[in-house]
């Protein structure tokens, strides 16, 4: 015999401990849910995230690209070009070309930098006030190349064509060639003279009209 007595339980606190444990699985239960929703969300943001410092440090790296750019080789074109930079708006370009308003001044600007020069009394490069003008002129006479097909220099023109469809939109100056990069002086660059940088095989860039003086 028992030296000690058990008190007996009551239905009503049997039900209480069972309810209990039950509220205290489901607590678990919900924490856990709780836990690996976490990081399900985690891993989603932390992918997204990921992918929008993609997006946004291939944007900057493009940016980046082109930014105001100080180098130079010493020849006459490429000194007559980046004695403008910093010109806004376009004159005396446009109005040195014979038009009596602001155009679209970039190939202005070019033409204006080959007469400082000489070149276009010379018959060496072409004056015009049209991109594709330009190109004709240097494909025509065998002075062209296209991305890729040869390293440009100093004092060639560069030719771009924004949408990559063939249809050509600006023109600018070759100032330098280091490297993978090739440096230039643009007129009418957010109507501002600019000196800019991109990758050699950068998609924009169309050809190249090579200056024979």
């Amino acid at each position: 015999m028992n030296d000690y007595n058990i008190s007996p339980v009551s239905e009503v606190e049997v039900r209480r401990r069972i309810a209990e444990r039950k509220r205290a699985r489901k607590r678990a239960q919900m924490r856990k849910r709780r836990f690996i929703s976490a990081c399900i969300a985690i891993l989603i943001f932390g992918l997204a995230g990921f992918g929008i410092g993609k997006l946004i440090g291939n944007g900057i790296y493009k940016l980046t690209l082109k930014e105001t750019e100080s180098v130079t080789a010493d020849m006459p074109i490429v000194r007559e070009a980046v004695s403008q930079v910093g010109n806004i708006g376009g004159e005396p370009f446009w109005s040195w070309f014979g038009f009596e308003e602001q155009v679209d001044w970039c190939a202005c600007f070019v033409s204006w930098a080959e007469d400082k020069c000489g070149y276009i009394e010379s018959g060496a490069a072409p004056k015009f006030a049209m991109v594709e003008d330009g190109s004709d002129w240097f494909m025509n006479r065998e002075q062209w190349s296209y991305i890729g097909e040869k390293t440009p220099e100093a004092g060639d023109l560069i030719f771009f064509s924004w949408e990559q469809n063939g249809a050509l939109d600006h023109v600018g100056i070759v100032t330098a060639v280091i490297d993978d990069n090739v440096y230039t002086v643009e007129g009418n660059s957010s109507n501002r003279c600019r000196q800019k940088r991109y990758k050699l095989e950068d998609p924009v860039i169309y050809g190249y009209g090579h200056i024979v003086p």
